[in-house]
């Protein structure tokens, strides 16, 4: 439905109130016909029946829209001259050629929400919320007011080297892979010719995976968390992570099931068969794991802990406690194979791999025990 806000009223008529017609109506009438709704009295409102009316005769050929909401009728009236009107009583006048009513282009933002909550059913909480996330923060208020057909290659390419001149090249990136998949879906719903990003090439950086802890910065972190006046339950969550190199969204998942940790694998895609894996609990985490009450773990934000992490080791971020977990374990003699099931990942890309692995739970427990080390 239109919406045509404004419309100029008129309730000096006796028979009723008059209205005219506002600029934004007259331009979605095709240029032969706009002179003939221009500073006159269109649309009409008949008190006794509560309807809005608009009649117009012009060359023999009537058009005609009416509705008790205003908005409606004009609505109905533009799509009457859409196609083509009806000759008026007495008159054969010859149908007149149909002339395309332009689109009105909607607000890019407005787009992009159509967008993302079309993706929602289709993608996984977390990554609903990291997309809205940099809408809201980089996109929406860059394009905010634009009509998604008046953004040009120029506007886009400037968006992406305001982050990547601030070396934010990471935000750059995202920023994007979020406009191309938003113009794509605009290209689909014929709401733009041809989308802007087409010419445009993705900004080149490098990942940054992070690093592991050395031993020295291990017993330093362990050092901060015993002194940091925290909340004890952040503390020992992140003691947790370190010994376990779960992920910081998997945590709400775990479980303790015979001597190992469970939980969900927090990269299963929505749609696929969530998986599930187990951490044997080492030597390192048992000796701390009495102290631990797994229910308040659990409850922990994920925002909470990073930012936990960023005070108590500004050179470091969450994620390499992940990072630390692994290089420890193969550091202690723990082949990489078993590594990787205790991380998530897949082993290699060979068949035997993907396919034929499958470590019983006793022969992890023992290479557990292998992670024991002087901290």
């Amino acid at each position: 439905m239109l919406i045509f806000p404004g419309i100029q009223e008129d309730k000096n008529e006796e028979e009723s109130a008059s209205f005219y017609f506002t600029q934004k109506e007259i331009k979605a009438l095709p240029k032969n016909l706009r002179s003939k709704f221009e500073n006159q009295k269109n649309i009409s409102y008949r008190e006794e029946t509560g309807v809005y009316e608009i009649r117009k005769q012009i060359d023999g050929v009537s058009y005609f829209g009416s509705s008790k909401n205003r908005d409606e009728a004009v609505r109905r009236f533009l799509q009457d001259v859409r196609n083509g009107g009806k000759p008026a009583k007495g008159k054969s006048a010859p149908a007149p050629a149909v002339t395309e009513i332009p689109k009105i282009s909607p607000p890019f933002n407005d787009v992009a929400s159509q967008w993302l909550e079309l993706r929602k059913p289709i993608i996984k909480a977390t990554t609903y919320e990291h997309y809205e996330s940099v809408f809201r923060a980089n996109v929406f208020p860059a394009y905010n007011g634009r009509k998604i057909d008046e953004l040009k290659q120029s506007d886009c390419q400037e968006l992406i080297n305001r982050y990547i001149e601030q070396e934010k090249y990471r935000t750059a990136d995202k920023i994007y892979q979020a406009l191309k998949a938003i113009f794509e879906f605009a290209l689909g719903e014929e709401l733009i010719e041809r989308s802007p990003m087409r010419f445009i090439k993705p900004p080149q950086y490098e990942e940054q995976n992070g690093v592991a802890l050395t031993l020295d910065e291990e017993r330093e972190l362990l050092r901060r968390i015993g002194a940091s006046k925290c909340d004890e339950v952040i503390k020992h969550a992140l003691i947790f992570l370190l010994y376990t190199g779960i992920r910081r969204s998997e945590l709400a998942s775990a479980r303790i099931i015979d001597g190992c940790v469970e939980v969900r694998n927090a990269k299963t895609r929505k749609g696929f068969k969530e998986k599930t894996r187990f951490i044997p609990i080492t030597p390192m985490l048992a000796a701390r794991l009495p102290g631990f009450n797994l229910d308040e773990l659990r409850a922990v934000r994920p925002d909470a802990l990073t930012q936990a992490m960023k005070r108590l080791m500004p050179e470091h971020h969450l994620h390499e406690l992940r990072h630390t977990f692994i290089t420890r374990c193969q550091e202690c003699g723990v082949p990489r194979e078993v590594v990787s099931v205790w991380a998530g990942h897949a082993a290699d890309n060979t068949q035997t791999s993907i396919v034929y692995t499958h470590f019983s739970r006793e022969f992890m427990k023992e290479q557990a025990q292998k992670v024991d080390y002087n901290i």
